[in-house]
């Protein structure tokens, strides 16, 4: 049961689980699932102009290729964490490895922009059923004392997964093509399937009498993925055409539809409406994650093409200089894990969002003669502010619900980061086509000519700049909402 403060008491241990290598085998299948899913959109994200000049396919057909995993990803979290409370973690989780393996081979043989669109939204189905279930699994055969230091482990795992994604994507399309960015996944997910079929055992004791919240996993998905459309679309169709206007109506009335429903049906909801309004830790923790990512997820993606066509570096050095951002994360996750087990999460992953927003306020002063090192350095205070924040907050999440809730927490902790990363696109994309217009994104994404190189550059760096500080306000927001978690979190 929840403790006043909002942490829970000390799991239980349950046959088999209390088994000190049953634990770490755990810890391993969870690693390498973490590892992968970041592994395939941080690989993703540097193939894509290759991808359009190999298949043909324009800017607005580009695009969907990593909406449509973010899309999928962010509408059925919560969906699938609830199906795994009630039904057991183990099948969920095994289910979506092998239908992402399948998956992936299903985009590496993709023939045209709609089949890779259509297999990369099976590939965001899978991956959350991998990421509603995978911090559950391991928060709930690992004792409080030890959550923080196992879930910096993870998070570790997943800025590992984005570090090697751009070097590792550049070398195999470079040598390879860019099909091998899926290929790659195949071997890693046989493992996965193979050691969790041998040796993972379901960590819970799911109530199988339980009905699926069904309308209220509908209208969610129905609210999110309108809502999505929208801030997607926006800056093509423009943000008063009947087509965006409509999206966010029908995202709006069936956000509200949701609401109402949770309400009605109570504990066995598929969204426990009153893990917000009744737990302030759970809440705070949330809504700082949803503001971090869509704070800084963009940076990764413009400055792709700011250093490949504004700087003119190769993709591999692209690739090099875009790996200090997350070798920081991945090697300050461990640690403010572990101090978060010792002295909380309130102050850690404030002071992170505290960084990341600096960061983001120092990019807003870049411009077309800016070096790699100017780049290195913004990009290692970003790294840095998220090394110190994810750990913690994910920590405090996880701890302030009760065992039973753990894998609707790690949905909607899933749920906030997938929704903050399609937003952080959509609203970097807004800001900037304030300067900058599509053709000039057209001819930036695809290497097209058509426009005097230097008003092209003038007019993008002009437009990432306004971006950037937009997000660093966005930033600063998150920080006030992580200093409200409470004092002792």
């Amino acid at each position: 049961m929840d403790r006043p403060n909002g942490k829970v008491e000390e799991p239980m241990s349950n046959g088999n689980l209390s088994d000190t290598s049953y634990k770490w085998i755990v810890l391993l299948i969870t690693t390498v699932g973490s590892f992968m899913t970041p592994l395939d959109g941080s690989i993703v994200s540097i193939a894509l102009p290759s991808i359009a000049s190999n298949l043909g396919i324009n800017f607005t057909t580009i695009i969907w290729i990593p909406t449509t995993y973010l899309l999928f990803l962010s509408a059925l979290l919560l969906i699938f964490g609830r199906l795994a409370d009630t039904k057991g973690r183990r099948t969920l989780f095994i289910s979506g490895f092998a239908l992402f393996t399948v998956a992936s081979g299903l985009c590496a043989v993709s023939k045209t922009g709609v089949e890779l669109i259509v297999f990369r939204a099976v590939q965001g189905l899978s991956a959350a059923m991998i990421g509603a279930t995978s911090p559950a699994i391991v928060t709930d055969v690992f004792p409080n004392r030890e959550r923080g230091k196992v879930l910096g482990i993870n998070a570790t795992a997943v800025y590992t997964g984005l570090s090697v994604g751009p070097t590792l994507g550049g070398f195999l399309v470079q040598n390879l093509g860019w099909r091998w960015i899926f290929l790659i996944n195949i071997p890693i997910g046989i493992f996965v399937v193979a050691l969790s079929l041998l040796k993972l055992k379901e960590s819970t004791n799911p109530e199988k009498s339980e009905k699926f919240d069904l309308l209220g996993g509908g209208t969610f998905s129905i609210g999110l993925s309108a809502l999505l459309l929208a801030l997607t679309l926006g800056p093509e169709y423009g943000w008063s055409s009947v087509h965006i206007t409509g999206l966010f109506a029908t995202s709006g009335i069936t956000f509200i539809l949701f609401v109402l429903v949770e309400k009605k049906i109570g504990e066995n909801a598929m969204f426990e409406i009153s893990l917000f309004t009744h737990n302030r830790l759970f809440a705070s923790a949330n809504t700082s994650a949803l503001l971090n990512y869509t704070s800084f997820f963009g940076v990764t993606f413009l400055m792709s093409f700011y250093l490949q066509r504004i700087l003119n570096l190769s993709p591999a050095q692209a690739g090099l200089i875009l790996l200090s951002m997350p070798i920081v994360m991945t090697a300050f996750s461990p640690v403010s894990g572990w101090l978060s087990d010792k002295f909380g999460t309130r102050l850690l992953s404030s002071a992170g969002m505290v960084l990341i927003s600096l960061g983001l306020f120092m990019f807003s002063t870049i411009s077309i003669d800016s070096t790699g090192f100017d780049i290195v350095a913004r990009l290692l205070l970003i790294g840095l502010g998220m090394g110190f924040f994810s750990s913690p907050n994910t920590s405090a999440v996880m701890g302030a619900v009760e065992k039973n809730r753990l894998s609707v927490a790690a949905g909607t902790l899933a749920t906030m980061r997938f929704v903050g990363q399609s937003m952080s696109l959509a609203v970097m994309g807004a800001v900037a086509s304030t300067a900058v217009s599509q053709q000039i994104i057209s001819n930036l994404i695809l290497d097209l000519p058509g426009l005097d190189g230097t008003v092209m550059a003038s007019a993008f760096v002009e437009g990432i700049r306004r971006a950037f500080l937009v997000s660093g306000f966005i930033a600063a927001i998150g920080v006030i909402t992580s200093l409200v978690r409470g004092k002792g979190n």
